[in-house]
C-alpha cells in the first residue's frame, strides 16, 4: 500500500512538474490534455519557443486546445515549415519534372502525328462528317418547317372549326338565354294562375258551402211544403166527405119537403 501511494504521489508531482513546465516554457495552460501517444518530437517543437512549428501555425494563443480540428491553412503552414518543407519542396520539383515530361511527350507525340498526317486526316473527316451532318440537319430543317406548315394549316382549319362551333355555341346559348325567359315568363304566368286558381277555388268552396246551405233550405221548404200538400189533400177529402154529406141532407131534406108539400095539398 505504501509503494502504491508513493507511485500515485511521485506521479503528480511528475504530472504538476510537467504541467508547470509547460506553462512556464511552451506557455501553453492545456498541456495536460495532449495525450500520451502523442509525437516526442510534438513536445520538442513545443518547447522550442518562438521558432517552434505550433507558434507559427497556431500564434500567441494560451490554449493549444488539442481536440479542436485544425483548418486548411494551419495544416498548408505545418506542411511547408520545418523540414516538411524540404520534403513539399522536393514533391514540388517532382510533379514540375513530371509535367515537363508530359509535355515534351504530348510534343513529340504531336510531331508525330503531324508528320504522318494523322490530324490532317482526323480534321478532314471530322469536316465531312460535319458536312454530312449539315446537310442532315438541312433536310432535316426542311422536313420540320414542311411539318409546321402542315401544322399550322392545321391548326388554322381547327381554328376555324372551333370559332365556327363557337359561333354555334354563341348561338344555343342566345337560344337557351331566350327560352330560359321565356321559362321565366310562363312561370310567373303559372304562378298568378294558381294564385287565380287558389281564389277561384276558395270562392268556390265558399259558393258550396253557399248552395248547401240553400239545399238544405230547399229540402226544409219541400219537406214542409209535402206536409201542407199532405194537410190540404187530407183537408179536401173532409171537405169532399162533407160536401156529399151536406148533398145527402140536402137531398133528404128536400124530399122531406116535397113530401110535406102534399101532405099540406092533400
Amino acid at each position: 500500500m505504501p509503494s502504491c501511494l508513493e507511485q500515485k504521489s511521485s506521479f503528480l508531482k511528475l504530472d504538476l512538474s510537467t504541467v508547470q513546465m509547460s506553462r512556464i516554457r511552451a506557455d501553453y495552460m492545456d498541456v495536460k490534455d495532449i495525450t500520451s501517444d502523442t509525437s516526442p518530437e510534438f513536445f520538442a517543437d513545443m518547447l522550442a519557443g518562438e521558432k517552434s512549428i505550433i507558434r507559427k501555425v497556431f500564434g500567441q494563443s494560451r490554449r493549444f486546445q488539442p481536440n479542436k480540428p485544425s483548418t486548411k491553412a494551419q495544416a498548408a503552414v505545418t506542411l511547408t515549415s520545418g523540414r516538411m518543407s524540404e520534403a513539399v519542396h522536393h514533391e514540388l520539383l517532382r510533379l514540375k519534372a513530371e509535367s515537363s515530361s508530359r509535355q515534351a511527350a504530348a510534343e513529340e507525340i504531336k510531331s508525330e502525328l503531324l508528320e504522318r498526317g494523322d490530324i490532317k486526316n482526323f480534321w478532314n473527316e471530322k469536316l465531312l462528317f460535319e458536312r454530312n451532318h449539315g446537310v442532315e440537319v438541312q433536310k432535316l430543317y426542311i422536313a420540320t418547317l414542311q411539318d409546321l406548315d402542315k401544322e399550322k394549316d392545321l391548326q388554322v382549319k381547327t381554328l376555324t372549326e372551333n370559332m365556327k362551333e363557337k359561333a354555334a355555341m354563341d348561338c344555343q346559348r342566345h337560344l337557351i338565354l331566350t327560352l330560359k325567359e321565356e321559362i321565366e315568363d310562363m312561370a310567373e304566368r303559372l304562378a298568378s294562375e294558381r294564385t287565380s286558381y287558389v281564389a277561384e277555388q276558395c270562392n268556390i268552396q265558399e259558393l258550396r258551402k253557399a248552395v248547401l246551405m240553400d239545399q238544405e233550405g230547399v229540402l226544409d221548404s219541400k219537406s214542409i211544403l209535402e206536409a201542407e200538400i199532405e194537410a190540404l189533400r187530407v183537408l179536401r177529402t173532409w171537405v169532399e166527405d162533407e160536401a156529399k154529406k151536406s148533398q145527402a141532407r140536402a137531398k133528404v131534406l128536400k124530399e122531406v119537403g116535397r113530401r110535406w108539400k102534399w101532405d099540406n095539398q092533400a
